[in-house]
This record gives structure tokens, sequence and C-alpha cells, in this order.
């Protein structure tokens, strides 16, 4: 339960960070220039190579940490979840789904666009840009260094802002964090780290009673409890399952667990 509620009141004071940092500027408190300089925008890799580095660090030490507390996009779509949290023809359990194929290579097509330096591909993809992008229908000034310098224009990037606002606000309603375990490359490339991660999420064989709660309420769609999976890779570290168990059988933690008493023991045989 104190994972989440620390979750929840980062993410909740870095996306107001962020919104301030974008529309007022970085300089109009020391927590938004804070909000800008932690965000992993490899596009930028110049300016922020460092943030990057200590990010992948992280992820490999605690997980997808970032996802769950720093980016803007990620609070947004947690945004919309409340909301469906609190209608209830909207508020149905979720239930597993396989990891997207198509992650991997939106991952490298965001690659490829940086070193081509194909921009407003980048754009469309990168989670803080999308956070711009968003909010330039109130101040489209906000774009003059970025889509104002393209032949595109301000314009088309207030366009995409808003159509991607509509995609995230609807599929997370629909699907939870979708956008941020299939289609954001940065999500991706912290999951190809988070497999590896040092501190997990796992299951207590010996507590579990797999009553499934754990897989309805996982934002990510990354837990099935048949088997006792857990997808390492999508996990946001929303810390749900954790808080929610209602047999205290799923713990952040550094080493594996093994039953204590398994159900099947091999026996040795005696002669008859």
């Amino acid at each position: 339960m104190r994972l989440r509620a620390i979750r929840i009141m980062l993410a909740s004071l870095f996306f107001v960070a962020s919104v301030i940092c974008i529309l007022l500027g970085p300089q109009v408190h020391p927590l938004a220039k804070v909000s800008q300089k932690v965000q992993i925008t490899l596009s930028i890799a110049s300016v922020t190579l460092g943030a990057t580095l200590v990010w992948l660090l992280l992820t490999f030490l605690l997980g997808r940490v970032y996802c769950a507390t720093v980016c803007p996009v990620g609070t947004f779509s947690d945004i919309f979840l409340r909301i469906r949290r609190r209608i209830p023809k909207l508020n149905k359990p979720f239930a597993y789904r396989p990891a997207s194929r198509l992650s991997p290579y939106l991952l490298w097509v965001y690659l490829l666009c940086i070193i081509l330096g194909i921009s407003f591909m980048v754009w469309i993809l990168e989670p803080w840009q999308i956070m711009r992008d968003m909010l330039a229908a109130t101040k489209p000034s906000i774009l003059d260094s970025t889509w104002g310098l393209t032949g595109v224009g301000v314009t088309a990037g207030i366009i995409v802002g808003i159509l991607t606002a509509l995609l995230i606000a609807i599929s997370s309603i629909l699907w939870g964090r979708a956008f941020c375990t299939r289609w954001c490359p940065v999500g991706t490339l912290l999951g190809l780290v988070q497999e590896y991660s040092l501190m997990h999420i796992e299951f207590n064989p010996d507590k579990c009673t797999s009553c499934g709660l754990c897989e309805e309420r996982c934002r990510a769609q990354a837990i099935k409890i048949t088997g006792r999976y857990i997808d390492s890779r999508r996990c946001v570290r929303c810390f749900d399952c954790v808080a929610e168990c209602p047999e205290d059988a799923l713990h952040y933690q550094l080493n594996r667990n093994t039953p204590l008493t398994p159900l099947m023991r091999k026996t040795k045989r005696t002669p008859s």
C-alpha cells in the first residue's frame, strides 16, 4: 500500500510540474526545471544523455519507475483510468493480453528516425514531445522550436497533439496503459532493460489462492493468474497488484520465491 501511495504522490507532483514547465517555462519553479531535466528524450540525446543513462541504470535496479512516476504521458493515461473506475459501465475487469509484436518495430523506427533526422516522426512517438503537442492547443507558441521549424508547421503539431490525446484517453479507458506497453518506444526500451531488473514483483506461491484480482486490476494487462505469470517487460510498477492482493501474496522484492509446501513431490518408490 505504501509503495503505491508514494508512486501516486510522485506521479502527481511531476505531472503538475511538467505542465507548468511546458506552459510557463522551467524558470517558474525549481521543480518545473527538474521535471524537464529528468525526462528521457532520445531525440536530443546530447542534452539528456546523462538523465537517460541514469534511468537505464535505475530501471535495471528497480524496474520501470520512470513510467510510473516521471513520464507525464503515463500519468495522463492514469487520469483516464481513474475516470474509467468511476463509471460502472466502463469499469470492467482487465484481463491478460499477450505482448504486442509491433512494439520492437516501433522502437527501431523511432531510433532510425533519430539517426536520419526525421524529426516529426520522432515527435509523434516521444512522450515529452507528445505532452508538449497536447498542451499546444492552449499555447501554440510552445511548438515554435519544434514543429515551427519544419515545413509542416505549428498547426499540424496542434492537430497531432489533439488526436494523440484522444487516442491515449480512449485506449486508457479500454485497455489501461496500452500506450506505454505497446506503442511508446521509450517504454519498450525500458521494458527490455526491466526484464533483467534486480527488483521485481513476485508471487508467493504458498499464499496465492489464484483469486484473479491481480489480473483484473493490472493496468498493463501483464499478469496471467494461470501459471502466476507476470510479463516482466510490460509491468509499469504501479503496485496496484501488491496493494490490493487480499492474501498478501504479491511482493516487490529482490529474490525469487519457491513453494515451501509444493503440491507435488517426487517420492521414493518402495518395492511391492
